[in-house]
């Protein structure tokens, strides 16, 4: 009875010890690809065409990829909040360039012989103008920072495969 499983423990000692020799082959089958079309952009993995859902879970369950990716959505939802920023800037500057307008608040001279124009400080105007560039500039910058993050996402997940 001995014998039989020492035998048995020595094969499986063997065994387990080639499996665990083992080469890991590279997976070309594995690589995301980008295909741009036209407005859309595409991704496949062995030629198949991934949905956007699939190519996230494979970018997150690599840890170098999805510190990337997380770095990457970051800087989206930052580029969205620093453009609405932009954006409501703008409206106020719009709306004290109208406040503070040269027209508004004409009055006829006493004697009727010209305008009389009220004296208008527009340094609000000129305060959320250079707000609303800057909040837009930032907000360029954050968007390529993003697609830079994307990209590398992606080539971080191809680079174990090769």
């Amino acid at each position: 009875m001995k014998k039989p499983l020492l035998l048995l423990f020595f094969l499986s000692c063997i065994a387990s010890f080639c499996l665990g020799q083992e080469i890991k082959k590279s997976q070309p089958d594995s690589l995301i690809k980008i295909i741009p079309d036209g407005r859309h952009v595409l991704f496949t993995v062995g030629g198949r065409l991934q949905s956007p859902y699939d190519i996230k879970m494979r970018l997150l369950s690599y840890t170098p990829s999805a510190n990337e990716y997380h770095a990457a959505k970051t800087n989206l939802i930052w580029g969205f909040a620093l453009s609405g920023g932009s954006g409501l800037a703008s409206i106020g500057a719009v709306a004290a360039f109208a406040h503070d307008n040269k027209l508004n608040g004409v009055t006829f001279n006493s004697s009727g012989t010209g305008f009389v124009y009220q004296q208008h400080n527009k340094t609000g105007a000129y305060i959320l103008t250079g707000a609303a560039v800057g909040l837009l500039t930032a907000a360029i910058i954050t968007f390529v920072n993003g697609s830079k993050h994307a990209k590398k996402a992606i080539w971080l997940y191809n680079l174990r495969f090769q």
